[in-house]
């Protein structure tokens, strides 16, 4: 499959990549560094990866807008649990799993939030 959006948030320890390709499926990648050993030219990324569906990605756009202070998720696939919040404080996004907190600048929020529309209307298109 090819990807429409490609688009990473990257932080000093850790990054948040929103995804959607060419069939209409949206993902979230939550990356941090691998723990390297000492002297290892080794700099790779783990990568939690999480699919969301239209009504999540509307449920992120009203807490950009201010229209919800948080919102939480919760994804079982394959028995690997994860949970997702999303909450928004001063001027700050925080997109939160277990293993990675992602915080986005106000510039970082304007544009997943056109992402997301536009990734909103990809979804419900039947582009056939």
């Amino acid at each position: 499959m090819k990807l429409v959006i490609n688009k990473a948030f990257f932080g000093k320890s850790n990054c948040l990549k929103a995804t959607l390709n060419d069939a209409g499926e949206f993902y979230f990648h939550f990356g941090s560094p691998k723990k390297i050993q000492l002297n290892s030219e080794d700099s790779s990324w783990s990568w939690k990866k999480v699919k969301l569906n239209d009504n999540e990605l509307a449920d992120i756009l009203l807490v950009l807008e201010g229209k919800k202070e948080s919102i939480a998720f919760f994804h079982d696939f394959k028995g690997e649990k994860t949970q997702i919040w999303i909450s928004k404080k001063d001027n700050f996004l925080f997109v939160k799993i277990k293993e990675v907190n992602k915080v986005l600048t106000e510039q970082e929020q304007i544009i997943l939030r056109e992402l997301l529309k536009y990734c909103l209307l990809r979804m419900n298109l039947d582009l056939s």
